[in-house]
Formats: C-alpha cells, structure tokens, sequence
C-alpha cells in the first residue's frame, strides 16, 4: 500500500480524532451522544474486522486492556472518506473508493489496539498523537489491502431488456450480447411481482462480461454505465432512421400506461367520462433498424461498431481522471431519456443537455458556442450549412424559454430528435478522431471542435 505525504497525514489526523471522540465517549456520554444527535450521524461505532472479532471479545470478556470499539465523528468520518480517495488513488485500485472505508476503519482498529499506549497517551495529552509508527502503520495495510484485493475477480452480468421485433442472438461488441431468454431464473413469486410491474415482458439479456478483475461493486457500476451506453447508442442509431423505431425498452424504464380516462361535465352531478386507448407507436419501425443494424455492420469501418466502442471503452477501470468517452456516456443518458420522454417541455431541455454535454464548456457566450459547434458537428460535403445553425438556434431558444419559465407557446418546424440525433452521430465520428480516451481535454477539445470546418476541407483535399 502506498502512502503518499498527505496520506499519512490524514492517517495522523484520523487517529488523533478518534482518540478525541474515545475518550468524551469514556468521561461524558450524554456529551458525546449530543453531538452525535447534533451531527446527524446514524453510523458511529467501528467494530473488530471479521479476523479479529473472536480475539477482541475474547480480550473484552478477560478484561484484558483494549479499544473494544471506536467512535465516529462529523470529522472522523470526513478523514476516513478522504483517506479512502488518496489510497485508491495513489495504488489504482480496481474497486469503488468508498469501498476502501471499512479497510481504513480495519486498520485503525487493529493499529489502535497494537499501539494501545501511544493511544491512551493521546487520549490524555491534549489529543495530539506524537508517534505514529508509520512502517507498522503501512504493514497493516498493505495485509488488509492484499486480502481485499483476492476477492477481485472477472464477472458477467445478465440485465433483463425488452427487444422489439428482432429474435436472433446478437453479439453487439466484444464483451456486450443480446441472449433471447428462456428462462428469468426467478421463483414464482419474484417472477410474478416482475411481470406486475411491467406492461412488457423483457425477452432477452443484455450480457455484459467484466474481462478486469476487480470488485463485485466496480464491476456492477461498470457493467451498469455500459449498459445505459448500450442502450442509448441504439436508441440514437435508431432515432436516425425514425423516431419511431426505438429499439428496446430497459427493465427499470418508465412505460406508459396504455388506457386512461377523464371524466368532465357542467357540474359534479352530471358527468360524462372519456376513455383514452394509447397505442404504443415509438417501436413501429424498429424491424427495419435491426434489419439495417445487421446489414450496416457488415461495411468496413462502419459508424455502428465505432459506436460499440464506447461502452467497451466503459467496462474498463480508469483512473480518476475524466475521459472524452465519459463526456459522451453523459450526453447519451440525455438523449436515451428524451427520445422515450412523453412532455414536449421536458423533452426538449433533454434533448439540449444532450448537446451541451459535448460542445458547452466554462466559456462565456454558451448560446453563441452552442450554435456553432453543433453547426460544425453537422458539416456536410458542401461545407457548413446555415439552415442547421438556425436550427441550433431556434432549439437553444426555446429551451432557454422553458428554463426561465418565459415560455408561453413555442414551437419547432422541425423534428428536434431527428436534429439532434443527426448530430450526436457526427460528434462520435469526430470525437473518436479526437480520441475517446483523452483526459485532460478542457481547453483541446473545445478548439478541436472548433476547427472541424478546417479538418473537413483538408480531408477533402488529401
């Protein structure tokens, strides 16, 4: 385990804090529960790890001198988070930082309880922990880190997804699959409640396998953020061919209820009711896109494989730096929730989050940088085309009104999912010329998009 400088130091602070809270804890309980209530903390004791429990009680029965428990504060608890982000940073860890806070809490137990007097001496000594023994310190952690880290592991996940008017088994990348189901390997009762709370029966898994081994946790969030970049970059390849051809509809989605009635009249005593059968209209071309799906992959470097390459790109443990790749895994969430969303309203300020994610940086004039980088985005053989940066500027009009509540009756002479999936399209293209695992790209990127005008014509020349 690496301890950097300032790790160290928060170890220091962490274990003078708890020896502050230890001992108002053994000389004025009501003080201690006080500030407990007063901080709104619910957790508070740290407990003997798992290997150390049956010797802790042991001692605590033989009244044998030891810390049997320690006790959180607003402060300890802050440490510990901070500490836990330090550690899995500086040893790159495979795991979800706030995993790391029940191994920090682990080692100052049983550091505390091996350098006892040194612990009671700051207890009583104006807090102040004077000799921290970092060697001992850092063999304590590098045995718990050691012993956590066996248990990484590979794993594949199975998430259940309903597919609309396709039934074949389908490998959409490397590690990402479409299963048919045969069966949902639930029992009777979970299978029941599943199917309750769902108008349409999910058919098929979408299969995920983590090739990395690393935690249960970080492998199930990144299983998860691939598969919302799944879904959604099928949601987008679609919506370019209509958007009504939604593809799939995810087990945790929102389905609309098909019927629904009103009651009206002149008075309460005389009332007519008005019942509303919705048809579900956004998967009716979705047998096409599956058919273009599958003859669009066979073309060499095709856009649909480039687009698998995204949620690859997101099984993969990264460093704490943001990619280019998490950019557009945001700007998709957006664009997956828009296109499915039934308020126009909502719909729209989706659908310009969306766009905003990949083009609006920390700059001043947001409406003026929106307006021409979406134009860039949608360059075409002709050059730019001034029909599409007004586009982008009735659509950042409009969902300015709406924010700022100004919005009366707006509308749009267009179809905004087809606008703004013809542009996040374009973005991926360009965007994986960039590079998708770019970090550090705050000030590049916004000039990279800003000189795709210059890229295109050269490209043309060459």
């Amino acid at each position: 385990m690496k301890l950097s400088g300032e790790s160290k130091k928060k170890f220091v602070e962490l274990l003078e804090e708890l020896a502050r809270s230890y001992k108002l804890w053994l000389e004025d309980k009501d003080a201690f529960y006080k500030g407990i209530q007063e901080s709104n903390i619910f957790t508070i004791c740290i407990d003997a790890p798992i290997d150390l429990q049956a010797e802790m009680l042991k001692k605590w029965e033989d009244k044998t001198p030891c810390i049997y428990q320690l006790y959180h504060s607003t402060r300890s608890l802050n440490l510990t988070r901070e500490l836990s982000g330090l550690i899995h940073k500086n040893n790159n860890l495979h795991c979800l930082a706030e995993e790391l806070n029940k191994i920090i809490e682990a080692i100052v137990y049983e550091y505390a309880n091996f350098d006892l007097d040194d612990v009671e001496e700051t207890c009583s000594d104006n807090e102040k922990y004077k000799g921290v023994k970092i060697g001992d310190l850092q063999k304590i952690g590098e045995r718990r880190i050691d012993t956590f880290k066996k248990e990484f592991s590979r794993y594949v996940f199975h998430f259940p997804v309903t597919i609309f008017n396709f039934d074949k088994e389908l490998q959409l990348s490397e590690n990402i699959g479409l299963i048919p189901i045969k069966s949902m390997g639930l029992d009777s009762d979970e299978l029941s409640i599943f199917k309750k709370t769902r108008p349409n029966e999910s058919n098929y898994y979408l299969e995920v396998r983590i090739q990395n081994k690393c935690s249960k946790l970080l492998a199930l969030h990144l299983a998860g953020k691939a598969k919302e970049a799944t879904y959604n970059i099928l949601k987008l390849l679609a919506t370019r061919l209509s958007p009504q051809a939604i593809p799939l509809l995810a087990s945790h989605e929102i389905d609309r209820h098909r019927l629904d009635f009103y009651k009206y009249g002149k008075n309460t005593n005389n009332m007519e009711r008005v019942t509303t059968l919705k048809f579900d209209i956004l998967h009716y071309h979705s047998e096409h896109f599956w058919k273009g799906f599958i003859e669009g992959r066979m073309i060499e470097n095709n856009l649909i494989d480039l687009s698998m390459q995204i949620p690859e790109l997101l099984l993969l443990p990264s460093a704490t730096k943001q990619r280019v790749v998490e950019r557009i895994e945001r700007s998709l969430l957006w664009y997956g929730d828009a296109v499915t969303e039934s308020n126009w309203h909502q719909q729209i300020q989706k659908l310009v989050s969306s766009l905003e994610a990949l083009v609006n940086f920390d700059e001043d004039d947001t409406t003026e940088t929106f307006k021409r980088r979406v134009t860039n985005l949608n360059i075409n053989r002709t050059g730019l085309d001034d029909i599409v940066r007004d586009k982008a500027r009735q659509l950042y009009n409009v969902r300015s009104k709406i924010v700022h509540g100004s919005s009366l009756d707006e509308k749009l002479h267009f179809c905004p999912i087809e606008f703004c999936s013809k542009t996040l399209v374009g973005a991926i293209f360009y965007l994986s010329i960039f590079g998708f695992s770019k970090t550090d790209f705050n000030i590049k990127m916004p000039d990279f998009l800003d000189k795709i005008p210059e890229r295109a014509i050269l490209d043309e020349t060459e």
